[in-house]
């Protein structure tokens, strides 16, 4: 009696532990709509926040366009006038033109804007990615049930050709047939099943987390309708203002370049000062009982040689140019980018709009009458499950009309800068 207690603890404990481990060395996947990935990742992108930084960073250097030279400070005496008791001290200080500290901090103001520009821009490219990798896991998603389905067919196809190989009723190749079949399925919901878990990761990534994430909805669902803007504008677009951006950061460094001509200004200041320890003849040093003598300076630096400087505005003006070409170029692209996407919309469109209204009628079509002609004897089994096979196949088809459908309005939507 004891034994059998011991033998049945000893039971209950392996199948407690063996549960704990199971369920320990299942991943925790955390559900979470497209929305509630796209806020995450906009507050702890990795990316996204070291743009932010570049925008602080450049805020933080518009301080510096004040940057003044800083402040000399000297005593002296003159050698050259023999036994004299006059020492001085002196305080200078050198000054950029005052326009130059406006362009300077113009310039530093235009290249924060730049920043600003890159910020959205990488924004709104986390979401299109976001958003295109959420629905490639609907889709995935879905294709494993389809595909799971399909296992279910070809497994009774295996089944009833072995069987029938058994009894005689049929030769090999029909056996071998259904086993390619079934093998070739299992391969797929496996690499399917892979191909979800490294869209994940990739989620993971871009939303810099350790979380598991799984998309909320249990079915590949539709984005609704496009409708396409009649004022889009491709010089509207977030990537067109980082070159309008760019543009007059180098009209902002042109015009200092140009202001490079432009004379310092000079002032100093100075006053009679006695040091009584130094008086190596012993000459009497008092100051004057009218006061200290003091005396200023007032001047300019003229550049002389105006080669560098001239090269130094050239360049900039050359850099202008080059982000102009840059930008046309870069707008064209654009352009026709979406209206590639635009084509492909109306082509991904007609393929759902076919689906939605033949093609998944038909699959459920073939699915119904096959049933009942194989339940009145009038087909047999093997063009039954040949019949199954159709209807599955053009459940992926429908599938993959939609993930289309939907990829094309994820990337209208990042041209347009629809978030």
């Amino acid at each position: 009696m004891k034994t059998t207690k011991i033998i049945l603890i000893f039971i209950i404990i392996t199948c407690f532990y063996n549960k704990l481990l199971s369920q320990n060395n299942v991943e925790i996947q955390h559900v979470k709509s497209l929305q509630e990935c796209i806020q995450q990742a906009l507050n702890n992108n990795l990316t996204l926040k070291s743009e932010r930084l570049s925008v602080e960073k450049t805020k933080d250097l518009q301080i510096t366009a004040f940057n003044i030279e800083k402040m000399n400070f000297s005593l002296s005496q003159d050698p050259t006038s023999g036994g004299s008791p006059d020492n001085s001290f002196s305080i200078s200080q050198n000054f950029e033109f005052p326009t130059i500290y406006v362009t300077r901090r113009n310039l530093l103001k235009a290249e924060t804007e730049v920043e600003k520009s890159r910020l959205q821009v990488s924004e709104n490219e986390i979401i299109k990615e976001i958003s295109i990798i959420y629905y490639n896991l609907l889709f995935v998603k879905e294709k494993i049930k389809i595909l799971q389905q399909q296992n279910n067919i070809y497994e009774k196809f295996l089944f009833l050709a072995s069987s029938k190989l058994k009894s005689g009723e049929t030769g090999k190749l029909e056996q071998i047939n259904a086993e390619k079949l079934y093998n070739e399925n299992k391969i797929a919901i496996q690499n399917t099943e892979k191909n979800y878990q490294n869209l994940q990761l990739l989620l993971q990534n871009l939303l810099n987390s350790n979380e598991i994430i799984a998309p909320k909805e249990d079915s590949l669902t539709i984005i609704s309708e496009y409708h396409k803007k009649d004022n889009w504008d491709v010089s509207q677009t977030p990537q067109n203002k980082i070159f309008e951006s760019q543009i007059l950061v180098g009209e902002k460094n042109l015009s200092l370049q140009r202001q490079g001509f432009i004379p310092d200004i000079n002032f100093s200041l100075r006053s009679q000062l006695l040091i009584n320890s130094f008086n190596p003849y012993n000459i009497p040093r008092n100051y004057f009982d009218k006061g200290n003598f003091m005396g200023f300076e007032v001047g300019i630096s003229i550049p002389l040689f105006f080669g560098e400087q001239q090269a130094k505005a050239k360049t900039a003006k050359k850099e202008v140019e080059i982000i102009r070409l840059r930008q046309q170029n870069a707008l064209q692209s654009i352009q026709k980018s979406y209206e590639t996407a635009l084509n492909e919309y109306e082509t991904a469109k007609t393929n759902l709009d076919y689906f939605q209204q033949i093609g998944n009628n038909q699959a459920k079509e073939i699915t119904k009458i096959s049933q009942l002609l194989y339940e009145n004897g009038e087909i047999g089994y093997i063009e039954y499950i040949q019949n199954l096979k159709t209807a599955v196949e053009m459940n992926l088809e429908y599938t993959n009309a939609i993930n289309e459908y939907n990829q094309t309005i994820i990337v209208l939507n990042y041209l347009e800068s629809n978030e």
